[in-house]
């Protein structure tokens, strides 16, 4: 599935099935400052836009440093 492909709006399940993670440690990954999550009341939701520019964020760059 491509990122257009998913709701704007993500709920925790669809946050879970992308990374691939279980529940709780998709809870954990929620509750990491900088994550984009907007709470309202219990509901737990999140702009979809915003969570891949926060995944793109958390890529490891390899750079080759030469002198």
């Amino acid at each position: 599935m491509e990122r257009k492909d998913y709701p704007l709006i993500l709920q925790i399940k669809d946050i879970q099935q992308i990374l691939g993670f279980s529940k709780s440690t998709t809870y954990e990954i929620i509750k990491e400052v900088g994550f984009p999550l907007i709470q309202i009341n219990k509901r737990k939701i999140v702009y979809r836009d915003e969570f891949f520019l926060w995944l793109d964020s958390k890529r490891i760059i390899d750079v080759e440093i030469t002198a």
